[in-house]
């Protein structure tokens, strides 16, 4: 498979779940309730939610919290010890049957819902709604066919070795995104110190 870079792979996630949810909008969403009007909080409720999502979507999630102006960094760090504290309570894990593991979301918010709605939910999300009739629910296909894509774009930027990428819940691979980008960021300071004392020596 050719690989390409993270940064355009995560271009085409975005897009492919933009595609995603327009679908979702134009055939299903509007025969579904009014999640702001629900008193069930689907999100929040850890006894429900089994979303399992992949490092490429980790990756898009933490940039999106990042990235927004509204969120801010604390808010970020707040969340990232949310995920630490669901992976302790509910004994998250990458090596267990991770779809079995149920959490509540560390990205939902009361009053605003999910914080990365709009630029890197995972597509399970996207097609989550609550439906009276069972015959309005969205089909399973085009799901199945969103996550091969986001499987594919895996395996284009990290490889075949579904150990570097697979699915694991969100809040496990918040945390391991999390910690590899603070690694990142350290060893860059170190470069750059190296770097002024050699520009220091060199005058």
């Amino acid at each position: 498979m050719r690989q390409i870079d993270e940064s355009k792979a995560l271009v085409q996630l975005r897009r492919t779940k933009q595609h995603f949810s327009d679908y979702i909008a134009r055939k299903y969403a509007f025969k579904a309730y009014d999640c702001a009007k629900c008193t069930t909080v689907c999100c929040a409720d850890s006894q429900f939610v089994n979303v399992n999502i992949t490092r490429l979507e980790a990756v898009a999630i933490l940039r999106t919290l990042k990235n927004s102006p509204r969120i801010g960094s604390e808010k970020v760090a707040e969340i990232l010890k949310k995920a630490e504290k669901a992976i302790e309570k509910y004994h998250l894990a990458k090596h267990r049957d991770t779809f079995s593991q149920t959490y509540a979301c560390p990205l939902f918010e009361s009053g605003k819902g999910c914080l990365v709605h709009w630029k890197a939910k995972p597509a399970p999300c996207i097609q989550h709604g609550c439906y009276e009739n069972w015959q309005d629910l969205p089909d399973e296909l085009e799901l199945r066919r969103v996550e091969q894509r986001i499987a594919r774009l895996n395996e284009s930027v990290y490889q075949s070795d579904q150990q570097n990428w697979s699915y694991a819940t969100i809040p496990v691979w918040l945390i391991e995104i999390a910690k590899e980008m603070q690694q990142d960021s350290e060893t860059s300071n170190e470069v750059d110190e190296l770097n002024e004392l050699v520009v220091l020596e060199s005058k």
